[in-house]
């Protein structure tokens, strides 16, 4: 049986998923809000009280902002030194480690989806890493300044017609943008 049911959560049908090594956005969908909250409580359920904190972090966490349609979540736990505790929890939620090389330093990567069609990014890290401060700056700021978002948003439509096949160009082109939105969000505070 599927877990979100065994513990009382609904299932939402979302158009949630993109094939992998694609570009492609979506339209904001206000559902992408509903269904973090339900991922959320059931990891918060599932990991109990290994969790520092779940944030539903990158493009689909800005209301109105057209966005890859999947799901981006950031965990912070106190150590990712002995991820084998999380990943099996993890993994009975339906997410899959996807072991990378350590140039990425300070998160691990989880997914959920088909191996065609991924729908969640989960990534691992510890509470107060630079990826989970950035994240949630990087969140925060464009909530807060929507012209900047909608700078970005901009952006991401110009690159995802240029690379519509080519998802690593696509992450580099919004590097220099991301950048400067941290800089800027670190100036305010």
């Amino acid at each position: 049986m599927n877990f979100f049911l065994e513990i009382g959560f609904p299932l939402y049908k979302s158009m949630l998923g993109l094939k992998r090594g694609s570009v492609e956005l979506s339209k904001y969908d206000a559902e992408w809000a509903t269904i973090f909250d339900t991922e959320k409580r059931a990891i918060e359920s599932k990991l109990e009280d290994l969790t520092l904190g779940v944030e539903h972090v990158g493009s689909t966490s800005i209301p109105g902002m057209q966005a890859k349609p999947i799901l981006d979540l950031a965990i912070a736990v106190k150590s990712i030194d002995d991820y084998g505790k999380y990943t099996h929890l993890l993994e009975e939620l339906g997410y899959q480690y996807v072991p990378r090389d350590t140039a990425h330093g300070d998160d691990l990567l989880f997914v959920k989806g088909s191996d065609e069609s991924r729908t969640h990014h989960l990534k691992l890290t510890v509470f107060g890493s630079p990826f989970w401060e950035n994240s949630i700056a990087f969140r925060d700021y464009l909530i807060g300044h929507p012209s900047v978002a909608k700078e970005y948003e901009n952006l991401k439509l110009q690159l995802a017609a240029s690379h519509a096949v080519d998802r690593e160009s696509y992450t580099k082109g919004k590097n220099k943008f991301i950048e400067r939105a941290l800089k800027a969000a670190q100036d305010k505070t």
